[in-house]
């Protein structure tokens, strides 16, 4: 079975309902981490982002086997965020644990 990082971009006050969402239907362990996006794309930006230029944005990775991607997605698309949320897989050749 093949795997791939999920990745998913979104309001930093978006993250726990994607998150609890993700919980839900998912047990890989789930990474969030906040981000700062500088840029010219601003579609997704609020008013004072468009203003500084700088999108406050919240970074969320699971890997994940590549057949459940579309089940995760979904439910991102249903939960209860405010605003636009982008996404993307890559594959991943190996993983491991080191102890």
């Amino acid at each position: 079975m093949s795997h791939v990082l999920l990745s998913f971009a979104g309001a930093a006050a978006d993250a726990e309902p994607i998150v609890e969402a993700l919980r839900a239907i998912s047990s890989a362990p789930i990474h969030v981490r906040d981000e700062i996006v500088r840029g010219l794309d601003f579609a997704d930006a609020g008013t004072a982002e468009r203003v500084t230029g700088a999108l406050r944005r919240v970074a969320i990775e699971l890997v994940v086997a590549e057949d459940d991607v579309p089940a995760l997605v979904a439910t991102v698309e249903a939960s209860r965020r405010r605003l636009p949320v982008r996404w993307m897989t890559l594959p991943v050749r190996e993983m491991g644990r080191l102890a």
